[in-house]
């Protein structure tokens, strides 16, 4: 099968679009043919050597997480799914990755894909998604009525997270550039702050609950100081000591996100019920990989980025 993997560690010029074996499946697992992929910051966070040093991944290794596409083959043991069903997918992140024609996954990791989006779209919500929803409603408990901040509201995270935020009844503040001040506003902020030009510090207090999508600038740590007693910051990526958010008595949380086909499941529902769309940045073949990770490091991205993976034998 065709796929985009790595050799070696380092920039977006180790990418290498190739042959690689066919996955062959356990009884637990389904062979999905994938008909696209997202490129998500993680993947070039591993590209160039984020997971090196755990030794977690074997090379060559191919990247991306999330897929979209149809089940070709089934595991002796998988009674749930049936061939030629269309499905979506958040991957483990620590196995073979997405970028391929075909991936092995297991089936209880697998759900249906939205049903008001085609399978290219599909691919754009899993990983970014889930983790939007296991830190509101997981990690933290956001509930009616709360006031939340979510830091890049623009991102892939953020953008889900502002639209569930709003689902669950929340009002909701969200930081970005003044470039993305639109895009924000149009997934349906109450608030928005220019974070280049605007201290959050200096705006807000007492919030239920901040989410912080981004790393840098000790935003993780300056967000204790608008968090009341007893609230939630959650963060994807940067760390602060759990003594400096217990002093601010302030339930912290980094969190690592799961696969969970539950998740992706209540996810696709909500997409299904209008409550939350799904924004494209980009979509570029698989040939096009380098260009794909250049866009995602440029930090620019409005929307997700999305991978389409072709099968030239039989005419997609």
């Amino acid at each position: 099968m065709q796929a985009a993997y790595i050799e070696q560690y380092g920039n977006e010029d180790n990418l290498i679009i190739g042959q690689r074996p066919l996955p062959e499946i356990a009884d637990n697992q389904v062979l999905i043919k994938v008909h696209a992929s997202a490129v998500n910051p993680v993947d070039w966070m591993v590209r160039e050597g984020f997971f090196k040093q755990h030794n977690v991944h074997t090379l060559p290794l191919i990247l991306g997480w999330d897929v979209a596409g149809e089940i070709a083959q089934l595991g002796q043991e998988v009674k749930h799914l049936k061939i030629g069903q269309a499905v979506f997918a958040y991957t483990p992140i620590l196995k073979q990755g997405g970028y391929a024609q075909y991936i092995a996954v297991d089936a209880e990791l697998v759900a249906n894909k939205p049903q008001s989006l085609d399978l290219i779209t599909s691919a754009a919500v899993p990983l970014a998604a889930t983790t939007a929803w296991q830190a509101l409603t997981k990690a933290g408990q956001l509930k009616q009525g709360d006031r939340i901040l979510i830091h890049n509201a623009s991102g892939g995270v953020g953008m889900f997270a502002v639209q569930m935020a709003k689902a669950l009844g929340a009002y909701v503040i969200g930081t970005a550039s003044k470039a993305s001040q639109a895009f924000v506003e149009s997934l349906g902020v109450d608030e928005f702050i220019d974070y280049q030009t605007e201290d959050f510090t200096e705006k807000l207090s007492e919030l239920d609950f901040v989410l912080a999508a981004v790393g840098g600038n000790q935003v993780v740590e300056r967000s204790l100081n608008v968090v009341k007693k007893g609230g939630y910051l959650i963060s994807l990526l940067d760390e602060i000591p759990d003594e400096l958010a217990s002093s601010h008595q302030v339930i912290y949380q980094r969190l690592w996100v799961t696969p969970d086909a539950n998740d992706l499941t209540t996810i696709a529902n909500l997409i299904d019920n209008g409550k939350i769309k799904v924004v494209i940045d980009s979509t570029y073949p698989l040939e096009e990989i380098k260009q794909a990770h250049q866009r995602s490091q440029s930090k620019r991205a409005k929307g997700k980025i999305l991978l389409r993976v072709s099968h030239h034998n039989n005419g997609d």
